[in-house]
């Protein structure tokens, strides 16, 4: 599971969705395995890097957000129309 996360990142930026789908592993099971693999490649001298979410409203981005899923609603709207974050290998 791990090797097929690892090449489902290295091609590019993906959704937990999107992840999901290719590894075959429920999104909140995802977020425990991604939490785990980060500090993992730090040892390795590489990086998950994660794009943030943004408000679909208003633009507002959760670049300072340390937890990986998705948030609620967003803090300057109130909107709950949120993207979802992307994820990738460096």
């Amino acid at each position: 599971m791990r090797d097929s996360l690892q090449r489902a990142l290295r091609d590019g930026p993906a959704t937990l969705q999107e992840l999901s789908g290719t590894v075959s592993v429920a999104e909140k099971q995802l977020l425990d395995h991604l939490e785990h693999l980060a500090r993992s490649l730090e040892r390795q001298g590489q990086r998950l890097i994660v794009e943030p979410s943004r408000c679909l409203a208003c633009g507002f981005v959760f670049d300072s957000r340390k937890r990986l899923a998705k948030p609620g609603r967003c803090p300057e709207c109130k909107s709950t129309r949120i993207s979802q974050p992307r994820f990738s290998i460096q």
